[in-house]
């Protein structure tokens, strides 16, 4: 057989179920065993969106993710997809089609050095140099794309490779490892450090939703007492109305009287990855205890130095501390920075806050356990982050550490594919919406369905208010807009435009109910900044 027919049984081995991406000259005979295999190809209109939807998809099932180009271009498009998953520490393997290497020493069209440029954003990172050694490169980018800590991975194929003949054939289908656990010992020595603590908080990140441990986590709090926060990626462990819910935290901090890391003695670190959120935001003086639960050891960090790194399964560390640590009785400060946080939510500062705050709250109300809601980066996320409350955890997606803008769109359609009974709810501006707006064509033509909330302001409104809290005047960040009833048309998708209080309600449960792409754009009057 040919060594791309290799290559996609290697893939099938894998079990994978999606290959996103589009086509290109040096990918065609990869492309022709594609055709010819059990996995879907989903075409895309740019590889940034291929690379965006692997990224969804792997956040989603904790499997890798596959999206694929040709060489030159079609691999730099891929680039921030890919940094987006790795950073985020979700696992993705891209696959980029090369030159024939009779033309790699040299200048040649389109030919860069993709190694190269794969090298910063991946664990793995390698050309197919030798066809035989297909099922061995294939089967080790996926395992190390899972392995804690996860992320994206890279395999080159040359053109003139993917049509040698080969005898060789996929290795035996993938084992199934766990992590360890943590020893016991350790684990009595932080949970008496917690108990002798007189103000601990739990601060969960996105390694709770990797691990699929927020069960453990809610217990851990039920038991206690120990009040959660989370970052904007662990959304939904506690419920809304869970007395011991403190909400998220990230970026910019909240007001004083409403900083529940702030006003902690002991931080109980539960998955946390430190690129959600700085420790020198809120461990300034480096005063506070921290004790670190995760897959991986604690990031060397001056504001982040750990008296107990539980390495390990997070679901089982969790588990066994459980077990030890003391009911806490004494909430009150913490029973106050919950108030101040909810009379926030219910209050608007600005007219400009008042019509997200509405959508936030309808969207906490209406949602179901099936329900997905995938944030764009904007100022936007900062609302839905604060304001919006799912019912369950493993059912938000906000991207908060590569955070690239543009990615929510191709999401939403990764999304339906990879789970058809779930509604898909997409949230962002006008900034991040048109970046990769080109796939509302792919949602159309695969006949996907979701709701998409934009938000439009004509401004990239968070750069505008950073400018304005460091005292500076905002300077190049309006636009202009097309007219997104137009625009929805073109791609045949229906829209619905929110420009007041108490609209969106019936607007929302209207495009809920239909098919193909909804696109309810909320208009916004930005406030006026002299």
């Amino acid at each position: 057989m040919k060594a791309s027919d290799l290559f996609v049984k290697a893939l099938e081995n894998e079990k994978v179920k999606f290959i996103f991406g589009l086509p290109g000259e040096e990918n065609i005979d990869l492309l022709d065993s594609i055709s010819r295999s059990n996995i879907r190809f989903i075409l895309t209109r740019h590889e940034q969106g291929a690379a965006f939807m692997a990224d969804a998809y792997g956040r989603i099932t904790g499997k890798p993710g596959v999206c694929l180009s040709t060489l030159g271009p079609g691999a730099t498009n891929l680039l921030t997809g890919v940094a987006n998953a790795h950073l985020d520490k979700v696992p993705l393997v891209a696959i980029t089609g090369q030159a024939s290497r009779e033309r790699l020493h040299k200048e040649s069209h389109q030919n860069v050095n993709t190694i190269a440029l794969f090298s910063g954003i991946t664990k793995y990172n390698l050309p197919v140099i030798v066809a035989d050694t297909i099922p061995e490169i294939v089967r080790k980018a996926f395992n190390l794309s899972i392995q804690e800590q996860p992320g994206a991975t890279h395999i080159q194929l040359s053109e003139d490779v993917a049509a040698i003949e080969t005898d060789f054939v996929p290795l035996l289908e993938p084992t199934t490892t766990e992590l360890s656990s943590v020893p016991f010992d350790l684990i009595e020595k932080a949970a008496k450090a917690i108990n002798e603590s007189s103000n601990p908080v739990i601060l969960a990140g996105n390694g709770v939703i990797r691990r699929r441990a927020w069960d453990s986590l809610a217990q851990f709090v039920n038991k206690t007492g120990i009040p959660l926060v989370t970052t904007f990626m662990a959304k939904g462990i506690l419920p809304y109305n869970h007395p011991r819910n403190l909400f998220a935290v990230g970026g910019k901090p909240y007001p004083k009287g409403m900083r529940p890391l702030h006003s902690s003695d002991f931080i109980i670190s539960v998955g946390f990855d430190l690129v959600e959120y700085d420790p020198v935001i809120w461990n300034e003086d480096r005063s506070r205890h921290i004790v670190n639960i995760n897959t991986y050891p604690s990031e060397t960090d001056s504001h982040f130095q750990c008296e107990f790194d539980l390495t390990g399964e997070i679901g089982r560390s969790v588990d066994a501390l459980t077990k030890l640590v003391k009911k806490r009785s004494d909430t009150t400060l913490h029973d106050d920075i919950r108030k101040r946080r909810l009379e926030e939510m219910l209050s608007s500062r600005n007219e400009f806050e008042s019509l997200p705050k509405e959508v936030m709250k309808v969207l906490t109300e209406q949602v179901n356990n099936n329900t997905m809601v995938i944030s764009d980066v904007g100022l936007h996320k900062v609302w839905v982050s604060r304001w919006f409350h799912p019912k369950i955890a493993g059912k938000t997606i906000i991207y908060n550490g590569f955070a690239s803008m543009g990615a929510s769109l191709p999401a939403c359609i990764a999304t339906k594919l990879t789970l058809p009974d779930h509604e898909v709810i997409g949230i962002g501006g006008d900034g991040g919406f048109l970046m990769n707006v080109q796939e509302m064509e792919t949602a159309y033509r695969l006949g996907i369905d979701f709701v998409y909330i934009i938000f439009n302001d004509r401004r990239y409104s968070l750069i505008e208010k950073k400018q304005v809290d460091m005292g500076f005047k905002p300077e190049f960040i309006s636009f202009t807009n097309p007219d997104f009833r137009m625009l929805a048309s073109s791609f045949k998708a229906n829209h619905y435009l929110v420009n007041g209080k108490g609209q969106f309600l019936e607007v929302f449960t209207e495009a809920r109910n239909k098919s193909g792409v909804n696109l309810i754009e909320v208009y916004l009057e930005p406030p006026q900044i002299k």
